[in-house]
This record gives C-alpha cells, structure tokens and sequence, in this order.
C-alpha cells in the first residue's frame, strides 16, 4: 500500500504538472471508483493540491475538492510517469483502469504548454476510490483522523500524550490512524527499531525519551522517503518529486528483511504476527 512518503510524492510531482490545469473529461470506467456526480468538476481548474495522512487532495476553482484514496493498489499514471502502486503494464488504459482524467494546461503557462494531459487511475483489486467533496464535507470526512506526522502540530508532546492512551502494542498505535496520520508498516517497523524498542510493547509502559526517539526517527525516515520517492516503486524505478527516477531503493532497516542480518549488530532479523501484520525487529537491538 502506498504510504504518507509515496502519496507526499505523488502531491508533488502533480502539484509540479498539472496545477492550474483544467478538467476537461472523466472518463468513468468503473462506477464504484468515482463517488459524485463528475459534472460538478468538469470544466474546473485545478487550484491547488494538499494531502493528510495517506489521502490526497485536490482543489478546484469551485470549492469543490476531489479525494483520492489509493488503498492497496491504486495508482496514478501521468505520461510514462507512474505513482502509487508498483505494478507495471504495458500500455494505459489497461484491464485495471478504473478512471480517466483529460486536463487542459492554461493559456498562462506557455505555448509549449498547450498538450492535453491524461491521467489514469488505475486499481487492480478496486478498493481505491475519488470522492468529490466540499470544504465541510471533507472536515467531517476526515474528523478522526490523528495529525499528519508531517504537520507542525505533530510533535514529541502529542506523540507521547497519545501513545499514554494505549494499551495495546506500541506498533499497532502507531499504525492506528485515529491516532495518528500517515504512519503504515514500514516506518513503523523501522522507526521502532532505530529507537531500540520492542514493536510489542504496550504504549502507555513508553516513556517520555523513547517517545522523543520514535518521534525523531518517524520524521527522519519520512524525509528520506520523501527525498528517494517512496518505498513501494521497484526496479530502481522509484518517482523523485521532481518526476527524475532514482538510482538506490530504500534502504529499510528491518522492513521484509526477516532472516537477514541487522545492520547494526548482524543478529538475524526476526518476523512475528502483531495484530494481523507482519512485523520485523532485531532480537538484539530491541529487547523485550
């Protein structure tokens, strides 16, 4: 699933190509992936792009905003140019081709400008959706969110005070998106293990200098991700938000790595089952 870094990328590299474009056509290929009546977005400009958590936004002339949510394996497709999800085919539109959007550059930005631009929404298993809201709707849509880890009001205070209402293990609060926006499995897994805590442990038993340490290494990794274009892209082929593909994956440092040494202290990395998902420690490293 795409994460808080790879839909940040995604904001990015959209914001950079298709600001102040104009919604032409939506070409609906599949009715369960577009929620609204897409009359009340055609012909709108697009203003502006923002994102919370793992959702993205986008802001049109009217006030209206459309949502994007990727789920498990949405992706966005801008020229050869693909965002979210991994999987890659060979051509677009294809069988997993949910939505098309046809977007008309302004006048404003140039003669070299004057392309028709296309963007596919394509989702293999159909969980991911785009929902057309307005400014309270989307409020109340989002209300029980937690902050975006990138958000100025995320910070090692409201880490700590949320994770003291916890019982459960530290990982799965993490995870929790009530309590706090844009956190999945792999910045889990690793934030934990840069701060040399054990993923099972209860939330509340964390103290106030390890919650500064989850806190640190949570923003830390997120900026690298952000930078390197995601974790999800393969075949060095991950999105930079500048649209330039990259030359290094992401090095994760306990992530899918079970079995293989820490690269710390060379214990073999272990995998347990924590509320359902796959989770990955240092034995060693992260004592129970």
């Amino acid at each position: 699933m795409p994460e808080l870094p790879e839909v940040e990328v995604v904001r990015l590299f959209l914001e950079d190509k298709l600001l102040h474009h104009t919604i032409t056509k939506i070409d609906i290929l599949n009715s369960k992936s577009f929620i609204g009546d897409p009359s009340q977005v055609v012909g709108q400009k697009i203003v502006k792009f923002s994102r919370i958590g793992k959702q993205l936004s986008i802001h049109l002339e009217n006030k209206l905003i459309l949502l994007v949510h990727l789920k498990m394996t949405g992706q966005l497709i801008l020229g050869d140019t693909m965002l979210g999800h991994p999987t890659k085919f060979d051509k677009y539109p294809n069988k997993s081709t949910r939505l098309i959007f046809h977007l008309s550059p302004s006048s404003l930005q140039g003669a070299s400008a004057t392309k028709q631009s296309v963007l596919f929404f394509n989702d293999q298993r159909k969980f991911g959706w785009v929902q057309i809201f307005d400014k309270d709707s989307l409020k109340n849509f989002q209300k029980n969110l937690g902050y975006d880890v990138l958000d100025k009001k995320f910070t090692p205070d409201y880490l700590f005070s949320q994770l003291q209402r916890s019982s459960r293990a530290v990982k799965l609060v993490l995870l929790d998106q009530h309590f706090f926006a844009g956190i999945g499995n792999i910045y889990a897994n690793d934030a934990l293990f840069l701060s040399k805590i054990h993923p099972s442990i209860s939330a509340n038993k964390i103290i106030i200098s390890q919650s500064k340490k989850i806190y640190q290494n949570l923003i830390d990794i997120m900026q690298q991700s952000i930078v390197a274009g995601g974790s999800t892209m393969k075949d060095n082929k991950y999105v930079r938000p500048d649209g330039t593909f990259g030359s290094n994956q992401f090095l994760f440092r306990v992530y899918s790595r079970a079995g293989e040494s820490c690269l710390i202290c060379q214990t073999k990395i272990k995998r347990i089952v924590i509320g359902g998902r796959g989770t990955f420690f240092c034995p060693k490293c992260q004592p129970a």
